[in-house]
């Protein structure tokens, strides 16, 4: 064990040595190999590339500028490193450890990290396009900034992790872990998120069109102002989600759980809505329009002032909720239970509906509301009790 640290010790005083005073600092490439220690060491600006250094020790070594593209790193240390500015294209990082290191404006176009330890480092404006950081850990890292287009993180921790304004477009993020994480601005477009965990993120903000969030978790998450048009977030748990102002336009929300969440002035526009859950949500001002509303609990929901026009409603709980001033034009109901709903100054002008519908409707609030001359004659002779044909 003596002689094994006396011989890296000496090989560390030979490069030292070599990069120092060479008059050629490559001179000292001969002198790299796996499991090396050069922990501590100057190395900046040196060019490194297609070096074996598997299992090396670089913890807390100066690497900023340095060319380390298709250099095989597996397992090494590189704890506290600085590689700041660093050439890691193509490299092979698996089960490397780099925490707490520094790799902003980094280029690791292409790199393999699979496995790594990355946790409190520094990634912001790092190039990883096309990167592997399968089941890596990142937890609590900066990636502000970052390009991770095409880049692969399946299963990756990100949890706590500053993702603002990162740029994430086709990103595989499968089973992800990114709970508590801020994402806020950040460019998912197209990006796969399926059973990703998401809790408490912050996602305002965020360009998601197009991305798969399919049983993904998102509970408590922030997507104030959100793009969602034509995302899927099929059986999706968006419980208490925080979607006031998102553009959910072509959106599908199949089976999808939004309850308690709140989607006041929200654009669902032509979106798929089929068995979602929406018990005790704020919906105020939402556009609902030409969206198929099938086997939903809306009772009691505020959806003063929504836009709910041409939309189909069919096996619809509405009692006790709140619809005044909504415009339900052309709207198509059956079997939409209204019995005690407030539809104040409501438009229900060209709406079509079942007896069933009807009936209910007769037991609501509609001072105000505007309506066809069918609806009122409708209303008028059940309220005289004369039959009405369906």
């Amino acid at each position: 064990m003596f002689l094994r640290s006396l011989l890296h010790f000496m090989l560390s005083m030979m490069i030292l040595i070599e990069v120092t005073c060479a008059a050629d600092p490559r001179a000292f490439e001969n002198k790299i190999s796996d499991r090396v220690d050069m922990s501590g060491m100057n190395l900046t600006g040196l060019d490194m590339n297609n070096m074996h250094m598997n299992q090396s020790d670089l913890r807390n070594t100066d690497l900023k500028n340095s060319n380390l593209s298709g250099t095989f790193l597996r397992s090494a240390w590189l704890n506290g490193a600085n590689l700041s500015g660093a050439r890691l294209v193509d490299a092979d990082l698996s089960g490397a450890v780099l925490n707490g290191a520094d790799l902003s404006w980094s280029d690791l176009t292409g790199s393999t990290l699979k496995r790594a330890q990355i946790t409190k480092a520094r990634l912001n404006n790092a190039h990883l396009a096309g990167s592997d950081l399968t089941d890596a850990d990142l937890s609590d890292s900066d990636l502000s900034n970052a390009d991770l287009t095409d880049s692969r993180l399946f299963r990756t921790d990100l949890t706590g992790a500053k993702l603002k304004d990162i740029y994430l477009f086709r990103a595989q993020l499968i089973g992800a872990h990114i709970s508590w994480a801020d994402l806020s601005g950040a460019f998912l477009s197209r990006a796969q998120l399926s059973r990703a965990e998401l809790y408490s993120s912050n996602l305002s903000g965020a360009d998601l069109t197009d991305a798969d969030f399919t049983r993904a978790y998102l509970m408590r998450s922030n997507l104030t102002g959100a793009k969602l048009d034509s995302a899927s977030m099929a059986y999706a748990d968006l419980t208490e989600t925080d979607l006031k102002g998102a553009s959910m336009v072509r959106t599908g929300l199949q089976y999808a759980d939004l309850t308690r969440s709140d989607l006041s002035g929200a654009d669902c526009s032509d979106a798929s809505m089929d068995s979602v859950r929406l018990m005790g949500s704020k919906m105020s001002n939402i556009k609902l329009d030409r969206v198929l509303l099938r086997q939903i609990d809306l009772r009691g929901v505020d959806l003063s002032g929504a836009s709910l026009k041409a939309v189909s409603m069919d096996i619809v709980y509405l009692t006790n909720a709140n619809l005044s001033s909504s415009d339900l034009n052309g709207a198509k109901l059956s079997q939409v239970e209204l019995t005690g709903a407030d539809l104040q100054h409501a438009n229900l002008l060209d709406i079509s509906y079942d007896q069933f519908t009807l009936y209910s409707l007769a037991r609501a609030n509609l001072d105000g509301a505007i309506m066809s001359d069918k609806l009122k004659s409708d209303i008028q002779a059940l309220a005289s009790g004369t039959p009405v044909d369906s």
